[in-house]
C-alpha cells in the first residue's frame, strides 16, 4: 500500500469518526427529555466502529511500511503519538514529510582507461 493511500484513508476515517462523535452529541442534546435513545444512535455507533477499524488497519499498515523501509525514527514517532492519543498528529506529519519509500540509487560507471 502506498503512503498516500494509507494517510488518506486514515485521515478520512478520523474525520468520519469525529463527525460521528458530533452527531452523538447533537442527538443527546436533542433528546434530553426522553429516556430512550434516539433512533440514529445504533447507526452512528456502527459508522464510528467501522471508522475506528479502518484507522487501526491504516495505522498498522503505516507502521509496517515504515518498518520495511527501516525508518525507525518515523516508526517510533508514529507509534508513540498514537499510543498517547495523538495519532492524527503523527499520521498528518507522516503524510506531509514522512519517507515515501523511493530510494535514490547511485550508479557508478567504470572509467575508461
Amino acid at each position: 500500500m502506498s503512503k498516500r493511500m494509507i494517510t488518506r484513508w486514515y485521515i478520512g476515517a478520523w474525520v468520519v469518526w469525529l463527525l460521528g462523535v458530533m452527531a452523538l452529541f447533537l442527538m443527546s442534546r436533542a433528546s434530553r427529555a426522553s429516556t430512550s435513545p434516539p433512533p440514529g444512535v445504533f447507526f452512528t455507533y456502527l459508522v464510528m466502529f467501522i471508522a475506528a477499524v479502518v484507522m487501526l488497519a491504516m495505522w498498522l499498515a503505516g507502521l509496517l511500511r515504515l518498518a520495511m523501509q527501516r525508518s525507525w525514527g518515523w516508526f517510533t514517532g508514529v507509534l508513540i503519538l498514537h499510543l498517547v492519543g495523538l495519532g492524527i498528529i503523527g499520521m498528518v506529519a507522516y503524510a506531509i514529510s514522512g519517507p515515501d519509500g523511493r530510494r535514490t540509487e547511485i550508479v557508478y560507471r567504470p572509467r575508461a582507461t
